[in-house]
């Protein structure tokens, strides 16, 4: 059995990582696009399909991503201090 301290330290390290995964922008733009992925419903999807930059800037410095595979398929994402995040997503550039 572990002690209470122990518990709290876990319970703790995890919440917060959690939070880190959820809320904060990713280290690159494809960890980005998958993120968004997973939490707008593909979770399958977020972990198999190919993502591909277009090479396409807009948004005062978006990059356009492609994704094959999903009704949404081309995604913008910027990059800011803290890393990589998705901006919006939609049916064409």
């Amino acid at each position: 059995m572990m002690s209470k301290r122990k518990q709290i330290w876990i319970i703790s390290i995890t919440s917060l990582l959690v939070i880190y995964l959820l809320f904060f922008p990713n280290l690159t733009a494809e960890l980005a696009v998958r993120k968004h992925l997973f939490f707008t419903l593909h979770p399958i999807k977020a972990f198999s399909v190919q993502v591909k930059g277009n090479g396409s800037t807009s948004f005062w410095g978006a990059k356009l991503y492609y994704v094959n595979e999903i009704s949404k398929s081309f995604i913008w994402v910027k990059k800011n201090w803290l890393g990589y995040r998705v901006i919006t997503d939609g049916t064409g550039p």
